[in-house]
């Protein structure tokens, strides 16, 4: 079993004073957005003697790991201690699967491409018991106040409280956003604005994909 480290960790590594997280590259995942914000911040990986490594100690650290990025994720309060360790049990089990990736160019003066045919999905925590992809391709580590990624499911529906403000672009498919009993219907080339503090039913009866920017970058830490 690998341990997971997030942004939020290395975050609060930076918070707490320290500059060098110990990991054991055999026994962790360290997620791009991470690694960019390590390097933003001046947090250094070591690599830790693997003769000396603990296997409960390593999974308890990636438990911990995981519970703090699924409690960032879901909306203050609105979650039962049941769903959240439901969260954590599924993305212990998922940890070994490829971490989602995307190919990037960034010029000298922060102008950033990103090439959209090679984004590679990893998992959406917030909805349980449902396959929808998620992977963010700008984030705060590039220096940005807003945030942007793909997500991409097909024929399911799940609610969401936005602590944040969100523009979504659908690319494929349609996108069907349900609020106060009445359902909007987004088709390729269409643009939702949800406001923060909106609550919401995402979904498609068919299939979606589409890139979604939000404000602020932080919005897990901004709530």
């Amino acid at each position: 079993m690998k341990s997971l480290v997030t942004a939020e960790d290395i975050k609060q590594l930076h918070r707490d004073g320290k500059a060098s997280l110990d990991i054991v590259p055999s026994c962790t995942i360290i997620t791009p957005e991470a690694r960019d914000v390590a390097k933003k911040l001046g947090v250094k990986m070591l690599e830790a003697d693997t003769s000396t490594s603990n296997k409960p100690a390593v999974e308890a650290n990636a438990r911990q790991a995981i519970k703090q990025a699924v409690e960032a994720k879901l909306p203050a309060g609105k979650h039962a201690p049941a769903l959240l360790e439901q969260l954590i049990e599924k993305a212990m089990r998922e940890l070994n699967a490829p971490v989602p990736y995307c190919d990037r160019e960034v010029a000298a003066n922060g102008v950033i491409l990103v090439r959209g045919g090679s984004v590679k999905f990893g998992r959406f925590d917030g909805v349980p018991d449902q396959v929808v992809g998620l992977t963010d391709v700008i984030t705060a580590a590039d220096n940005s106040s807003i945030a942007a990624g793909f997500m991409q499911w097909e024929k399911c529906n799940f609610p969401w409280t936005l602590t944040y403000d969100e523009i979504d672009v659908v690319l494929e498919g349609e996108l069907h956003i349900t609020c106060n009993g009445k359902t909007h219907i987004g088709k390729p080339g269409d643009v939702f604005l949800i406001p923060k503090g909106a609550a919401i039913e995402f979904g498609t009866p068919t299939k979606v994909r589409f890139v979604y920017v939000t404000y602020p970058a932080d919005w897990s830490i901004s709530k």
